[in-house]
């Protein structure tokens, strides 16, 4: 039996790399290319790897490809996985994982298991070569200041977080293991008014997307509608939308901008969203159940998360 003080010297080490906590600032530069978020990080096996920033994806996953350059491994128990995103494909995946310990220079930023799909053509949809998605179970772990000019991501401590110094919003936050949700009161082009929560997803290119229950109060049951219809493409396949203006958004009573008669907002049709089980728990109905906000909203503001205090601090791009 080892003595007490090596035990508990080899559990101190343990617990030091279990931790995603660094003595400073890590700083990542980012490219902001077609409203998508892109990283490159280093993995001993599998080497340099360009991955999305991706808050809508529950997961860190890595493509098939990329990942069998390591050791891919099945599960006996779990043998398939839905996706909760976009798209009105089938959403059951084969469940594979493989362990990563991703880094940037000497700084650890997510160690453990990341999940292993086929990206199939989403690198063409996209318009941009990547390896997977730096998903929502990194994004959590720590304190993340996210600016889009420059573009840029640091990580510290959530045990040395803060707000930033001179005015900022500070906003309510739901954190939940799918991703961080956002009260939000809308206002509609034909005066209607409804309350959302919405899913924060640096993943999506849009302003707002929003579920089918939203349909009626932005009056598009009543026919001729004035909405164009759009298709687009997400983790699960290709859906379809109707695009039309918004009057107003309120974010938590903080943060209110009126985007103006050209910003256009999208509304899903049925099926565009997939259906979580039952069993995947209250938060995971939540997460698709109104809608997200994405890229061309956010890159309007630089956003600070702190998961300790459960709050998002926002200031206006180029404010700091």
């Amino acid at each position: 039996m080892l003595p007490v003080r090596h035990l508990l010297l080899a559990l101190v080490v343990l617990l030091s790399r279990a931790l995603p906590a660094q003595s400073a600032p890590v700083d990542l530069p980012l490219n902001y290319d077609g409203r998508h978020l892109y990283v490159t990080v280093t993995d001993e096996h599998l080497g340099a790897l360009t991955l999305m920033l991706d808050t809508g994806f529950q997961h860190t996953t890595l493509a098939a490809l990329i990942a069998e350059k390591g050791e891919v491994h099945t599960h006996f128990w779990e043998r398939s996985l839905s996706y909760n995103g976009f798209g009105t494909g089938k959403p059951k995946r084969r469940y594979l994982t493989t362990d990563v310990s991703l880094r940037s220079g000497p700084a650890v930023l997510f160690s453990g298991s990341a999940l292993v799909t086929d990206l199939g053509d989403l690198n063409e949809t996209f318009g941009h070569a990547f390896d997977g998605f730096l998903g929502w179970d990194f994004f959590r772990k720590w304190c993340a200041t996210l600016e889009y000019a420059p573009a840029r991501l640091t990580l510290r401590d959530p045990a040395q977080c803060s707000a930033p110094s001179g005015a900022y919003a500070s906003l309510r936050a739901e954190w939940t293991p799918q991703g961080l949700l956002l009260p939000a009161h809308l206002t509609f082009a034909n005066g209607h008014t409804a309350a959302a929560l919405l899913h924060l997803d640096t993943g999506s290119d849009i302003t707002l997307l929003l579920n089918t229950r939203f349909r009626g109060p932005a009056g598009l049951d009543q026919k001729p509608s004035s909405a164009q219809e759009s298709h687009g493409a997400g983790v699960n396949g290709g859906y379809t939308t109707d695009v039309l203006p918004i009057a107003k958004v309120d974010i938590d009573g903080q943060l209110q901008f009126a985007p103006g008669k050209d910003a256009m907002i999208a509304i899903a049709h049925a099926g565009a969203f997939t259906t979580v089980h039952w069993w995947e728990g209250p938060s995971a109905v939540k997460v698709n159940r109104d809608g997200v906000l994405g890229n061309a909203l956010l890159d309007r503001f630089c956003w600070t998360f702190d998961p300790g205090a459960q709050r998002v601090y926002v200031v206006p791009a180029g404010a700091g």
